[in-house]
């Protein structure tokens, strides 16, 4: 055959065959994708195909994707492409009960005053005359009911299917959860004592409120709002006896409690108000239920966090063991509300809770501290200890206590003789259907201060509260969606190395105080020398302020040392992360590159001879 031909041949092959793998790319593989995440995050989960497939009702989705505006940017580019592509993946799963539409709203067109009255947020362009764009999600159902998504951000990106799971549940439910709330606690939810309307004042506060339909109960409430979901009572006023009664009568008839009962409440005791204890405000109702929470406060010197305190006259950070993080490790990694937060959960002063034994309940602990802890006694907690003091007393018990549980199953209940206002009649003497109770032994662990800081959530306080919530209410494939959304992951040994740095500091600083207190203490008995030798004690005077300033100044010395190592090992560590991908991986691949090369032209040297 000659060359030319075979050429125009092939040339017409290779396009041909080019044209075929677009088809078939386009038609039959477009659906397919390689996940390599860890955690498969861009793979939809089987609780979330498991909702989809559930759908008794149509579902409508609006995408609001504004393509040539959004093309400049590559990063708003490529997610806005994978926004499309996810909701075409549910359109797909749904079994034809999800009917998706994108829709390009062109400035000053019909469309873009649609997506504005809808509640849309524009996102400005990078020049100030530059036309706004959309990326935002507008889910309707047959009955008229809307749910909008205003802004599909790509920094949240790792928990977009999240987010249109749990409005896909949103639409398809015909009730919102109820959630009610007793507490004390004015810097959790606040009331306007002249309008009765309620704010939330910390995050989880706000968060509940936007996901579930919330309420707040007055102190001298007399019943439960019926249709009631999950009941939270957090630190609450000393309950009386009839509030006691309608309580129990909300458990018995099958009711969920998450409860947040605090032994010593540092947040209270620090201005926040409230009560400062709470173990003993539901009166007998714990007995019960077949738990405790108990009265003194566990402090865990292993996973202890650090604080701000004063030694020898100037601030110092040091390892608290009053208040601690409860790792992975301390998290019950079997049960829904508690898997999978990485992040662990930081709590303050909490109390042991402790099962009491009753017939016909489970007890599953949630939040478990390490084997170094040591009992306080609240009072004496809420008296301001310092990290140095809880040090010199330290005696670590070597068990493991509880911080958190479940406690389930069936009770008899609390008021044998009835009602004791005598205003209901058909009292349950025994619950009617199974209860659950999840109950912490801390409160602290809801204030912002202590797991949000500049950056957002150090921890996953506010993830475990929804958890609860969520699972209280029977919307497990939402916990376990929640847990999906991936946390940062911490430099296991740079922390490693602070935590054993702040530790050597805290010695150094310890030994400098003592030596300063020993030096006051000779200085005080060459004072005390009879009238009689004045001369001679001005000498030693001078001799021993001689010495003890050289001690501080050396004390000092090893301090800066301890303090310069710390910064010197971070920075070794952080300088071998960058370098490793930075320089080691590329000079790897042209090595290996390189004698790839030798090897081929060894090859071809033996084939030539």
């Amino acid at each position: 055959m000659k060359r030319p031909l075979f050429t125009r041949l092939a040339a017409t092959l290779l396009f041909v065959l080019f044209v075929c793998s677009q088809v078939i790319s386009q038609n039959w593989l477009a659906a397919l994708r390689v996940d390599t995440t860890q955690d498969q995050l861009y793979t939809l989960s089987p609780d979330t195909k498991a909702v989809l497939r559930a759908l008794k009702q149509p579902v409508e989705l609006h995408l609001y994707l504004s393509r040539e505006a959004l093309t400049e940017d590559p990063v708003m580019r490529g997610f806005s492409q994978r926004v499309a592509d996810l909701l075409s993946v549910y359109a797909r799963e749904a079994n034809g009960q999800i009917r998706l539409t994108i829709i390009d709203p062109k400035p000053f067109s019909a469309r873009e005053e649609e997506a504005l009255k809808a509640g849309l947020t524009p996102i400005p362009g990078p020049r100030p005359d530059d036309a706004a764009a959309f990326l935002g999600l507008v889910l309707k159902s047959p009955y008229g009911r809307d749910l909008v998504l205003p802004l599909l951000d790509p920094t949240d990106a790792a928990s977009l299917e999240f987010q249109v799971t749990r409005a896909v549940i949103k639409l398809s439910e015909p009730n919102r959860t109820r959630v009610a709330m007793l507490t004390s606690l004015p810097w959790l939810v606040a009331t306007d004592p002249e309008s009765g309307t309620m704010r939330p004042v910390a995050e989880i506060a706000s968060l509940l409120m936007q996901e579930t339909e919330f309420s707040l109960l007055r102190s001298d409430f007399q019943t439960i709002p019926a249709g009631t979901s999950v009941l939270i009572i957090a630190q609450p006023e000393p309950l009386t006896e009839s509030q006691q009664f309608a309580l129990d009568q909300y458990v018995l008839k099958g009711g969920k409690l998450l409860l947040f009962l605090d032994p010593a409440s540092t947040i209270a005791r620090d201005g926040g108000g409230g009560q400062q204890q709470g173990t003993q405000a539901l009166g007998r109702l714990t007995q019960a239920w077949g738990f405790s929470v108990q009265g003194d406060v566990i402090a865990d010197r292993a996973h202890a966090l650090p604080v701000q305190t004063g030694l020898s006259g100037r601030a110092a950070i040091a390892p608290q063991p009053l208040i601690f993080q409860v790792p992975a490790s301390g998290l019950n990694q079997d049960h829904a509300v508690t898997r999978a937060l990485s992040q662990g959960i930081h709590v303050a002063t909490p109390g042991e809770v402790v099962r009491l034994g009753q017939i016909g309940t489970s007890f599953t602990p949630l939040l478990t501290s390490s084997p170094d802890t040591m009992r306080l006694e609240a009072k004496r907690t809420l008296s301001g200890l310092s990290p140095q003091d809880i040090e010199l007393d330290w005696q670590s018990s070597g068990q493991r206590q509880v911080l958190a549980a479940e406690v389930s199953g069936s009770w008899r209940t609390a008021f044998p003789n009835g009602d004791p206002a005598k205003r209901q009649v058909d009292a349950l003497a025994a619950s009617d259907k199974p209860g659950q109770i999840l109950v912490f032994g801390d409160v602290d662990l809801l204030a912002d201060s202590l797991y949000v800081d500049d950056t957002g959530s150090v921890a996953d306080n506010a993830r475990l509260i929804l958890n609860s919530v969520d699972y209280l209410a029977g919307k497990t494939q939402l916990v376990e969606l929640r847990s999906r959304t991936p946390r940062p992951r911490n430099l296991v040994e740079v922390e490693k190395l602070r935590q054993a740095a702040q530790a050597r500091v805290l010695e150094e600083e310890q030994a400098l105080e003592s030596r300063l207190a020993l030096a006051e203490t000779r200085l005080n008995e060459v004072e005390a020398k009879e009238a009689a030798k004045d001369l001679i004690a001005s000498d030693v005077t001078d001799n021993e302020l001689a010495q003890v300033r050289q001690e501080v100044q050396e004390a000092r010395t090893r301090l800066r040392a301890v303090q310069e190592g710390v910064r010197e090992g971070v920075a070794r560590i952080k300088t071998r992360l960058m370098v490793l991908p930075g320089i080691v991986i590329p000079l790897l691949i042209v090595l290996a590159g390189l004698l790839v090369q030798v090897f081929r032209r060894r090859q071809q040297k033996r084939l030539a001879q």
